[in-house]
């Protein structure tokens, strides 16, 4: 299984650096809209829609709300107010975690708020990715925000293997330590505070600021993956698709991202205007 979930890993990092070589602007943006469309499909039935025509009319709204917020960014520059409606969703399934699994009931929670709650999850994604290809960073904190990503979950993955044995959240994952979580955050420092000293200069003032975003959107990444779990398991599935192999599906790949690149673009860009 590890092997398979690496090569899938190789196979996906040379594809997204494909894209981010080649392309640029409306082009790279269609790219990173098709893998949210992916998870689109996939949060459509952890929603509860199980038939094909009913994820691909979510799935196809999905896709004109992306449009229409490529369309917000280029005009009117609102990228920053829909990644503040993002971070408060994810502040708000701080509470939902509390409370699992009472709190995502289908009585409480049911159908039309998941797929309510998968808009402002996924809408925003690609806009902060492109976003901050454009910012004064540039693709320095692209690299930044894949290693909080990447370096969280690979960092808590081993680290929890080898010291793991306290449970962080038992009722939501089973499986996740408090050690792998501390584990995943040193990691993603010692990938992320390298490329900052090197590309992007800051005072001692907004380092201070900095390393306080990076810790926030560290705790995100779990809390995206956490998230995903806790809807999964009310839906009684144990991933959300099939289509990457020992990785499940897409939604299962990019859990931490949706919470991580809206706080992080949004911070981001307010830290280095």
């Amino acid at each position: 299984m590890l092997a398979q979930r690496v090569a899938t890993a190789i196979v996906l990092v040379v594809l997204l650096g494909a894209a981010l070589f080649w392309l640029e602007g409306a082009a790279l943006y269609a790219v990173f809209c098709v893998a949210t469309l992916g998870a689109a499909w996939e949060w459509a039935g952890i929603a509860g829609i199980t038939g094909s025509a009913g994820r691909l009319r979510y799935t196809f709204l999905i896709a004109v709300l992306c449009a229409a917020a490529w369309y917000s960014h280029v005009e009117f520059a609102l990228a920053p107010w829909l990644w503040g409606v993002a971070a408060l969703w994810w502040a708000y399934t701080l509470w939902l975690l509390r409370g699992f699994p009472a709190s995502i009931a289908r009585q409480r929670f049911g159908r039309g708020a998941c797929l309510a709650a998968g808009l402002v999850m996924l809408v925003p994604v690609p806009l902060a990715l492109i976003a901050m290809t454009e910012g004064v960073a540039g693709w320095a904190a692209l690299a930044m925000l894949f290693g909080v990503v990447w370096g969280a979950d690979i960092g808590a993955y081993f680290a929890g293997r080898a010291w793991g044995q306290h449970k962080l959240a038992p009722s939501v994952s089973p499986g996740k330590t408090r050690e792998g979580a501390i584990g995943g955050a040193v990691a993603a420092l010692l990938i992320v505070v390298p490329v900052a000293a090197i590309w992007v200069p800051m005072d001692a003032g907004q380092w201070v600021l900095f390393l306080g975003l990076v810790v926030l959107c560290i705790a995100a990444s779990i809390i995206g993956d956490l998230v995903e779990s806790a809807f999964k398991r009310t839906a009684g599935i144990k991933d959300s698709g099939r289509l990457l192999p020992g990785h499940g599906g897409v939604l299962d790949r990019v859990d931490s991202l949706l919470a991580v690149a809206p706080i992080f673009a949004l911070g981001l860009s307010s830290l280095l205007r």
